[in-house]
């Protein structure tokens, strides 16, 4: 059955979100906060915990076969699946976070993240994290592959 999943047709329509490597201009317009800060190596997931709770989550990718196929540079990381509980939401973690990660990677690494047009609250924090809009892109994925790739740049 997991099989059948990973293969069944589904649309994809992303913005793409980022930041060349090495980007001097890059000036996020993100508050400091005093939260801990952590990296787990076996998930790569940056977390900040509270009383022993996970109140944010953000995973890195070093690899995305989809921006791969449009051509995308490399090296690459890839921010995504973050997810912030909701007594902690409002308060500029998410952008915190992400600034955190492109501090420590856009020396080595392009950075994206990709992101539904219709997640205004996700725009608007990778927004406030300086990065740009590059971006949108869409297709058909069926299991490893991609059809009818359609590519939008923004300026």
């Amino acid at each position: 059955m997991k099989i059948l999943k990973k293969i069944k047709p589904h649309k994809v329509d992303l913005l793409v979100f980022g930041l060349e490597k090495g980007d001097s201009n890059y000036s996020p317009t993100v508050k400091e906060l005093e939260f801990q800060l952590s990296f787990d190596s076996k998930n790569h997931s940056y977390q900040i915990k509270e009383h022993g709770e996970i109140i944010h989550r953000s995973n890195i990718y070093f690899n995305s076969h989809l921006l791969r196929a449009f051509d995308f540079d490399q090296p690459m990381i890839t921010i995504g699946d973050c997810v912030t509980i909701d007594a902690y939401k409002g308060q500029g973690i998410y952008p915190w976070v992400i600034t955190e990660i492109v501090k420590e990677h856009l020396l080595k690494s392009h950075i994206y993240m990709l992101v539904s047009p219709q997640n205004i609250p996700s725009i608007k924090g990778i927004q406030k994290a300086g990065l740009r809009k590059l971006a949108r892109i869409r297709c058909l994925k069926i299991g490893p592959v991609y059809l009818g790739k359609k590519l939008e740049l923004f300026d």
